[in-house]
Protein backbone atom coordinates (compact mmCIF):
# COMPACT_ATOMS: atom_id res chain seq x y z
CA UNK A 1 0.00 0.00 0.00
CA UNK A 2 1.35 3.18 -0.92
CA UNK A 3 0.79 5.89 1.90
CA UNK A 4 1.22 8.77 -0.35
CA UNK A 5 -2.17 7.99 -2.77
CA UNK A 6 -4.45 10.38 -2.29
CA UNK A 7 -7.14 10.47 0.19
CA UNK A 8 -10.09 11.57 -1.92
CA UNK A 9 -14.06 10.99 -1.85
CA UNK A 10 -15.39 9.66 -4.86
CA UNK A 11 -19.09 9.36 -5.23
CA UNK A 12 -19.95 5.66 -6.59
CA UNK A 13 -20.87 5.90 -9.65
CA UNK A 14 -24.21 4.81 -11.45
CA UNK A 15 -22.60 1.22 -12.74
CA UNK A 16 -21.19 0.69 -9.56
CA UNK A 17 -24.44 0.63 -7.87
CA UNK A 18 -26.40 -1.03 -10.35
CA UNK A 19 -23.59 -3.68 -9.84
CA UNK A 20 -23.93 -4.05 -6.31
CA UNK A 21 -27.68 -4.03 -6.74
CA UNK A 22 -27.62 -6.69 -9.00
CA UNK A 23 -25.13 -8.38 -6.79
CA UNK A 24 -27.34 -8.15 -3.67
CA UNK A 25 -30.30 -9.38 -5.46
CA UNK A 26 -28.51 -12.20 -6.67
CA UNK A 27 -27.31 -13.45 -3.27
CA UNK A 28 -30.59 -12.70 -1.73
CA UNK A 29 -32.38 -15.21 -4.71
CA UNK A 30 -29.73 -17.80 -3.68
CA UNK A 31 -30.70 -17.79 0.27
CA UNK A 32 -34.74 -17.63 -1.17
CA UNK A 33 -33.87 -20.82 -3.47
CA UNK A 34 -32.21 -22.78 -1.02
CA UNK A 35 -34.59 -22.24 1.96
CA UNK A 36 -37.62 -23.54 -0.84
CA UNK A 37 -35.32 -26.57 -1.77
CA UNK A 38 -33.95 -27.58 2.02
CA UNK A 39 -36.73 -29.36 2.92
CA UNK A 40 -36.79 -31.88 0.62
CA UNK A 41 -33.10 -32.40 0.05
CA UNK A 42 -31.87 -35.67 1.07
CA UNK A 43 -29.14 -36.36 3.85
CA UNK A 44 -26.74 -36.23 3.28
CA UNK A 45 -25.54 -33.76 0.03
CA UNK A 46 -22.74 -33.67 -1.85
CA UNK A 47 -20.12 -31.01 -0.53
CA UNK A 48 -17.50 -31.79 -2.65
CA UNK A 49 -16.60 -32.28 -6.47
CA UNK A 50 -13.01 -33.05 -8.13
CA UNK A 51 -11.71 -31.82 -11.11
CA UNK A 52 -14.26 -33.32 -13.46
CA UNK A 53 -17.23 -32.43 -11.64
CA UNK A 54 -17.41 -35.32 -9.50
CA UNK A 55 -18.99 -35.74 -5.80
CA UNK A 56 -16.20 -37.03 -3.65
CA UNK A 57 -17.26 -35.52 -0.08
CA UNK A 58 -21.09 -35.97 1.35
CA UNK A 59 -22.18 -33.99 4.63
CA UNK A 60 -24.82 -32.48 6.26
CA UNK A 61 -27.58 -30.21 4.05
CA UNK A 62 -27.23 -27.79 6.46
CA UNK A 63 -24.26 -27.06 4.77
CA UNK A 64 -25.98 -25.98 2.00
CA UNK A 65 -26.53 -22.31 3.45
CA UNK A 66 -22.48 -21.84 3.49
CA UNK A 67 -22.06 -20.64 0.61
CA UNK A 68 -24.47 -18.48 0.78
CA UNK A 69 -23.48 -16.96 3.82
CA UNK A 70 -19.60 -16.95 2.85
CA UNK A 71 -21.32 -14.84 -0.44
CA UNK A 72 -23.03 -12.10 1.72
CA UNK A 73 -20.35 -12.22 4.21
CA UNK A 74 -17.88 -11.55 0.74
CA UNK A 75 -20.50 -8.96 -0.57
CA UNK A 76 -20.39 -6.81 2.80
CA UNK A 77 -16.77 -6.63 3.52
CA UNK A 78 -15.89 -5.72 -0.08
CA UNK A 79 -18.66 -3.19 -0.37
CA UNK A 80 -17.51 -1.67 1.99
CA UNK A 81 -13.75 -1.95 1.12
CA UNK A 82 -15.04 -0.06 -1.90
CA UNK A 83 -15.25 2.83 -0.16
CA UNK A 84 -11.76 3.42 0.69
CA UNK A 85 -9.94 3.63 -2.64
CA UNK A 86 -7.37 5.36 -1.31
CA UNK A 87 -6.12 1.64 0.68
CA UNK A 88 -5.92 -0.17 -2.71
CA UNK A 89 -2.41 -1.45 -3.96
CA UNK A 90 -2.60 -0.16 -7.56
CA UNK A 91 -0.84 -0.94 -10.40
CA UNK A 92 0.20 3.22 -11.48
CA UNK A 93 0.98 5.85 -9.44
CA UNK A 94 -1.96 7.83 -8.11
CA UNK A 95 -1.75 11.20 -7.68
CA UNK A 96 -4.18 14.35 -7.21
CA UNK A 97 -4.88 14.66 -11.10
CA UNK A 98 -5.54 11.40 -11.51
CA UNK A 99 -6.93 10.14 -8.56
CA UNK A 100 -10.52 9.96 -9.23
CA UNK A 101 -10.45 8.92 -12.08
CA UNK A 102 -8.26 5.89 -11.08
CA UNK A 103 -10.28 5.33 -8.08
CA UNK A 104 -13.22 5.31 -10.23
CA UNK A 105 -11.87 2.64 -12.74
CA UNK A 106 -10.86 0.28 -9.02
CA UNK A 107 -14.36 0.99 -7.52
CA UNK A 108 -16.04 -0.48 -10.47
CA UNK A 109 -13.85 -3.30 -10.83
CA UNK A 110 -14.01 -4.45 -7.18
CA UNK A 111 -17.95 -3.84 -7.55
CA UNK A 112 -17.64 -6.27 -10.86
CA UNK A 113 -15.31 -8.83 -8.59
CA UNK A 114 -17.92 -8.74 -5.86
CA UNK A 115 -20.27 -9.87 -8.60
CA UNK A 116 -18.26 -12.44 -9.70
CA UNK A 117 -17.80 -14.33 -6.48
CA UNK A 118 -21.37 -13.99 -5.94
CA UNK A 119 -22.16 -15.60 -9.33
CA UNK A 120 -19.73 -18.23 -8.26
CA UNK A 121 -20.83 -19.05 -4.71
CA UNK A 122 -24.20 -19.12 -6.01
CA UNK A 123 -23.78 -20.95 -8.76
CA UNK A 124 -21.94 -24.17 -7.58
CA UNK A 125 -24.80 -23.68 -4.71
CA UNK A 126 -27.60 -24.66 -7.50
CA UNK A 127 -25.39 -27.25 -8.25
CA UNK A 128 -24.69 -28.82 -5.47
CA UNK A 129 -28.83 -28.67 -4.81
CA UNK A 130 -28.85 -30.53 -8.39
CA UNK A 131 -27.03 -33.46 -7.75
CA UNK A 132 -28.19 -33.81 -4.06
CA UNK A 133 -31.78 -33.84 -5.55
CA UNK A 134 -30.59 -36.32 -8.52
CA UNK A 135 -29.36 -34.39 -11.54
CA UNK A 136 -26.54 -34.04 -12.98
CA UNK A 137 -23.86 -31.54 -12.20
CA UNK A 138 -21.74 -29.17 -14.81
CA UNK A 139 -18.89 -28.49 -12.89
CA UNK A 140 -15.88 -29.56 -13.98
CA UNK A 141 -12.47 -28.63 -15.45
CA UNK A 142 -14.30 -25.80 -17.65
CA UNK A 143 -15.48 -24.02 -14.21
CA UNK A 144 -12.24 -24.38 -12.95
CA UNK A 145 -10.46 -22.50 -15.11
CA UNK A 146 -13.53 -20.26 -15.67
CA UNK A 147 -13.49 -19.06 -11.73
CA UNK A 148 -9.72 -18.05 -12.28
CA UNK A 149 -9.94 -16.94 -15.82
CA UNK A 150 -13.40 -14.73 -15.50
CA UNK A 151 -11.83 -12.24 -12.31
CA UNK A 152 -7.79 -12.18 -13.91
CA UNK A 153 -10.00 -11.00 -17.07
CA UNK A 154 -11.71 -8.31 -15.00
CA UNK A 155 -8.39 -7.24 -13.67
CA UNK A 156 -6.88 -7.30 -16.74
CA UNK A 157 -9.94 -5.30 -18.52
CA UNK A 158 -9.25 -2.46 -15.27
CA UNK A 159 -5.61 -2.20 -15.32
CA UNK A 160 -5.50 -1.33 -19.06
CA UNK A 161 -7.30 1.85 -18.87
CA UNK A 162 -5.63 2.74 -15.35
CA UNK A 163 -2.15 2.98 -17.03
CA UNK A 164 -3.86 4.94 -20.04
CA UNK A 165 -2.97 8.59 -19.58
CA UNK A 166 -0.83 7.91 -16.33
Amino acid sequence: MDLTQPKIHVPASVAEKVIHTITLLLIIAAFVYTMMVYPGLPEPIPIHFNAQGDVNNWGSKAIIFLLPAISLVLFIGLYFLNKVPHIYNLPVKVTEENASRIYSLARTMMAIFNFEMAAIFTYVTFEIIQVAQGGSGTLGVWFIVAVFLVPLGTIGLFIQPMRHRQ
